[in-house]
């Protein structure tokens, strides 16, 4: 499920210099994480003057981090996949009691369905109210169920319209920033449960205007699913390539309070889990 973005890249990386110029401490040397805001630091707070970004300097360093949980969870779930959905169907949730995800009154966000339901059928069966998002499935606005409702949008980091597609299937489609979506949905100001992000590429549309534009909303979000498409490693590490424009955005997660709890290959991506921890 991978497609051709190279404008993307391009785009993303030129606000990827400005966030880069934005802070100081930037070159720990290669896999020197030290200048990183760490769980139990007493400096590891949400504050963004207190977030120092280490440079990137190999991709053992950008492993070292994606490819490791940082934490760990006692009551990891998987929702979706089980047959006769695909295996990339599947989602970690981790139900520890910290996050408090309670059948009846939790809400989850799923952005990227492809006419795969199984892991926001899971959650419907769990007792969430589900919100799934996708513009590319030919289908209007529906309430699937009681607790599933449809919108053909997508996810982005403006309101407006895109060129959303996967393969050779390309088409200018709707979209909108999660907080708009939010409010729509009438959960404005509540805790969110889970947010699933299945999306091309769109994640970095999302981890720009949650992290610059809606902390505050990134604040009430308990656990982030997310596929992250940053390809197989073919020795590019230049300021354009793909782990250069998602690593500041990954260290910003982590002085947001986000520590990864769940990280697997699958099918040339990576899928991670995040949970707030703050």
């Amino acid at each position: 499920m991978r497609r051709s973005s190279q404008w993307m890249v391009a785009g993303t990386a030129t606000l990827l210099m400005v966030v880069m110029m934005f802070y100081n401490g930037m070159s720990p040397g290669p896999g020197n994480t030290s200048n990183i805001i760490t769980p139990n630091s007493p400096s590891g707070q949400n504050k963004d003057s207190e977030c120092h970004v280490p440079g990137l300097e190999s991709i053992e360093q950008y492993r070292a981090y994606l490819h490791h949980a940082e934490v760990q969870c006692n009551n990891l779930k998987t929702f979706g996949g089980k047959p006769p959905a695909p295996d990339a169907g599947k989602k970690r949730v981790c139900l520890d009691d910290r996050f408090n995800i309670q059948p009846g009154n939790c809400v989850v966000f799923s952005f990227g369905v492809n006419n795969e339901w199984s892991f926001e059928d899971d959650f419907d069966k769990f007792g969430c109210k589900v919100y799934a998002y996708d513009p590319t499935m030919g289908k209007k606005d529906h309430q699937r169920s009681p607790n599933i409702k449809f919108m053909a949008k997508g996810i982005a980091s403006y309101n407006g319209t895109k060129n959303i597609g996967m393969e050779k299937n390309w088409s200018m489609q709707k979209v909108d920033r999660f907080e708009n979506l939010v409010r729509e949905a009438g959960v404005e100001g509540r805790e969110i449960d889970y947010v699933k992000l299945d999306v091309e590429l769109s994640e970095i549309d999302f981890m720009q205007d949650m992290l610059f534009n809606s902390p505050h909303v990134l604040a009430a979000i308990k656990q982030i699913g997310m596929e992250v498409h940053d390809g197989p490693f073919k020795g590019d590490l230049s300021q354009a390539s793909l782990y250069q424009v998602f690593w500041p955005y990954f260290m910003k997660m982590r002085c947001a309070g986000f520590r990864l709890i769940h990280t697997r290959e699958t099918w040339g991506w990576r899928e991670v889990l995040w949970g707030r921890y703050d």
